[in-house]
C-alpha cells in the first residue's frame, strides 16, 4: 500500500508547477488514468489508494521519476533498497518469481524502455531475447544462487538498449519470498577483438581524475548489506573489502592496516560488536577513521561514539547521500 498523504502532497506540488487550476489539474489526472472525477476526489480525501499504474502514468506525463511521486525528496526514502530504486547511479530491477515487479528509471534508460509500452511481466523476456545463451543461463543462475545464499555477484556481457554489448557487473540480492533485487553496473563497451573493457566517459560512474580512491573495510553480519554497499561504494570511487564476520575483518585489518583509509561497521554482530572492532582497529592504527552504523537509536550517540574513538555514526537504514558526504570529507 502506498502512502496516500505523501503522494497527494506530490500531486499538489505538480499542480503548482504545472500552473493549472485545481479543476483543470484534476481533469488532467482523470484523463491520464481513465479514472472518474469521483475517484480523483477519493484520492484527495485519502479514501482510495492510488494504483501503481496510475502513479507511473502521472509521473511519465509530468516528466518526473516514479519514485519522486512515491517518496518525494531523497531524505524521505526509508530503506537501502528504496534508495537503490530511487538512485540515478544504479540500474535496478526487483523480480518476483523471475518476473519484473518494479524497475527504476536508470534501468529503463539503460535498456531503452522509456518509449516502449511493454507490460512489466514481459520486460525480462523482451531483454533476454537479445542476450547470448551464456548470458541467459548466468542470469538464471544468479537468481537461483541469490535465493539459495542471500546474494550473488557476477560479471556478464549484456546487450543494452543501444544495441551494443557491454561488460556488466550484476549483483543479485534475495529480499524475501522469492523476491530479488538485481543491480546492474555498466563497466563499458565489450571489445570483441581483444576482450578488453572500453570505459565510457560516464561521470556518474567513473572516478574523476583528481578524486582520491578510498580503500574501505566494510563489516556487516548481513551478507546482503555487504553486497549492496559494495556495489554502491564501488561506483563512487571506492575499493571495498567486505566481511560478514567481525573477527575475520579484524584479522584482515591486522594484516593490511596500512591499506585501508576507512572502516565502516555495523554495531550489533555476533562474536565481536562494531564498537569493540572499532576499539581494536584504533589500537592498531589510531588515525584510522571509523563509521559505525546502528538500527537502534539508543545504542550510540555523539558522546559514546567519541569514547570508542569513532569518527561518525549513522542510523540504519543508512542514508546513502549522508554516507557519500562523509566519504567526500575523507578524500
Amino acid at each position: 500500500m502506498n502512502n496516500k498523504k505523501l503522494i497527494v502532497e506530490r500531486l499538489e506540488q505538480l499542480k503548482v508547477e504545472s500552473g493549472l487550476s485545481d479543476k483543470s489539474f484534476k481533469n488532467t489526472l482523470a484523463s491520464l488514468t481513465g479514472k472518474t472525477p469521483r475517484t480523483i476526489r477519493r484520492w484527495y480525501s485519502f479514501e482510495s489508494n492510488i494504483h501503481e499504474t496510475d502513479i507511473e502514468r502521472i509521473a511519465k506525463f509530468f516528466g518526473k521519476h516514479v519514485h519522486w511521486l512515491r517518496y518525494g525528496d531523497r531524505g524521505q526514502v526509508s530503506t537501502a533498497v528504496d534508495q537503490i530504486m530511487y538512485s540515478d547511479h544504479f540500474a535496478a530491477v526487483i523480480l518476483k518469481d523471475e518476473k519484473v515487479e518494479e524497475v527504476n528509471f536508470k534501468f529503463t534508460e539503460m535498456m531503452d524502455l522509456t518509449d516502449k509500452s511493454i507490460p512489466k511481466q514481459n520486460i525480462c523476456d523482451h531483454i533476454l531475447k537479445s542476450q547470448s545463451e551464456d548470458t541467459v543461463k548466468r542470469c538464471k543462475n544468479g537468481h537461483d544462487k541469490a535465493i539459495e545464499n542471500g546474494a550473488f555477484v557476477d560479471q556478464l556481457k549484456m546487450t543494452l538498449g543501444d544495441g551494443q554489448e557491454h561488460h556488466i557487473e550484476s549483483t543479485t540480492l534475495h529480499l524475501n519470498n522469492n523476491r530479488v533485487l538485481r543491480i546492474l553496473f555498466d563497466k563499458g563497451l565489450a571489445d570483441q577483438s581483444n576482450k578488453t573493457c572500453q570505459q565510457q566517459p560516464d561521470k556518474k560512474h567513473a572516478c574523476e581524475t583528481d578524486q582520491k580512491k578510498l580503500n574501505i573495510l566494510f563489516v556487516d553480519d548481513d551478507n546482503s548489506n555487504c553486497q549492496l554497499y559494495n556495489s554502491m561504494l564501488s561506483i563512487h570511487c571506492c575499493e571495498v573489502n567486505t566481511f560478514n564476520n567481525s573477527l575475520h575483518a579484524l584479522h584482515d585489518f591486522k594484516q593490511n592496516h596500512d591499506h585501508y583509509d576507512l572502516v565502516i561497521s555495523d554495531i550489533i554482530m555476533p562474536d565481536m560488536t562494531g564498537d569493540q572492532l572499532a576499539e581494536e582497529c584504533r589500537q592498531i592504527r589510531p588515525d584510522i577513521p571509523v563509521i559505525l552504523c546502528t538500527g537502534y537509536a539508543g545504542h550510540l550517540n555523539k558522546s559514546t561514539a567519541e569514547e570508542f574513538g569513532v569518527s561518525h555514526y549513522l542510523q540504519k537504514p543508512i542514508d546513502s547521500s549522508e554516507l557519500l558526504r562523509l566519504l567526500d570529507k575523507l578524500r
